[in-house]
């Protein structure tokens, strides 16, 4: 009986220590959320195989849904893949923030590791310590945009002032192009739109303001400027008059965290400036990314005119 308890006693510890020998490698996993480090092993190796040190990374590109989930998975597609190429990683997955404020909190709590943000949101970025502002892009030919005031060509609405005791359309509250600038404007013009329109509606992206103005359900909306593009018919953009146009708001950066190791952070940066439509793969992977041309360095002073006409409406709501 001595004998066999004193085997069972030898065969456990002997279990035991192939256990602890051929145990999984924890050195690559995340020790906190949204924590990314390279492989100690591959960057050893790095230097002589050309491997990158993150090739087992999958990095989230976080980006505020302008159109159906499913249509944007498939128009990002190209780009997503160019990213991973470039800067090394297994993949860079979209995952979509539900609006424009969550994007900023997802990319700080690490959540999502690169942000495709807003231009209103970068007022914010532009000051928090755990953001880093890489680039922004650039659409026909331009670093800008502008916000429009929409209406039907047969409404008989012409300006600013006829909207008033009118069905409006908004896209966000927090949509620089979409509701601050025009709201601005409106207000400058005489229109108070907070009280003066017969009924708001905020619809949450600027093709859905373009097709119910389209449709009748609403008098006149707020979009960003190429927002009639995304119509199918492009027949049925003559159908719509602009009432006003915004001044010019810079084009939205893309960001990522600073806890990110600094020479990720440069790869990202480096893989997005490198990216323009004047090579036949560029223009590839471009095609379907709503009109981006490449991308250029971006200031933080970029976006003061946005942070003029926050402090606009701020005295405005408290006069």
């Amino acid at each position: 009986m001595g004998k066999k308890l004193f085997g069972l006693i030898l065969l456990a510890m002997l279990t035991a220590t192939l256990i602890g020998c051929c145990g999984s490698d924890d050195t690559n996993k995340p020790g906190k959320k949204g924590s990314i480090q390279p492989s100690a092993k591959n960057s050893q190796t790095a230097a002589s195989t050309n491997t990158s040190p993150y090739k087992d990374q999958v990095l989230r590109l976080g980006r505020i849904p302008y159109t159906n989930a499913s249509q944007m998975v498939v128009q990002h597609e190209a780009f997503l893949k160019y990213l991973a190429e470039k800067i090394g990683v297994k993949a860079v997955r979209l995952q979509t923030a539900p609006d424009y404020s969550s994007i900023l909190k997802k990319l700080v709590a690490g959540e999502i590791d690169i942000a495709w943000m807003a231009s209103l949101s970068a007022v914010e970025a532009r000051t928090n310590p755990e953001v880093e502002l890489l680039c922004k892009p650039v659409r026909y030919g331009t670093t800008s945009y502008r916000g429009i005031v929409v209406a039907r060509q047969d409404s008989g609405i012409r300006t600013l002032k006829d909207l008033k005791d009118k069905k409006f359309a908004w896209v966000d509250k927090e949509s620089a192009s979409a509701y601050l600038f025009p709201k601005a404007m409106m207000l400058e013009s005489g229109l108070n739109p907070d009280r003066d329109f017969a009924e708001v509606d905020t619809l949450g992206k600027h093709d859905a303001v373009v097709y119910n103005v389209l449709l009748g359900k609403y008098d006149a909306g707020a979009c960003y400027d190429d927002a009639r593009n995304t119509l199918s018919d492009k027949s049925k953009k003559d159908e719509l008059i602009i009432l006003a146009t915004t001044q010019d708001i810079s084009n939205e950066p893309l960001v990522c965290r600073k806890s990110l190791p600094d020479d990720l952070r440069a790869r990202i940066k480096s893989a997005l400036l490198e990216l323009n439509n004047k090579t036949p793969e560029g223009r590839d992977i471009l095609k379907n990314l709503a009109d981006v041309q490449g991308f250029v360095h971006v200031d933080g002073r970029d976006y003061d005119s946005i942070e003029k006409v926050l402090s606009a409406l701020d005295k405005h709501q408290q006069n």
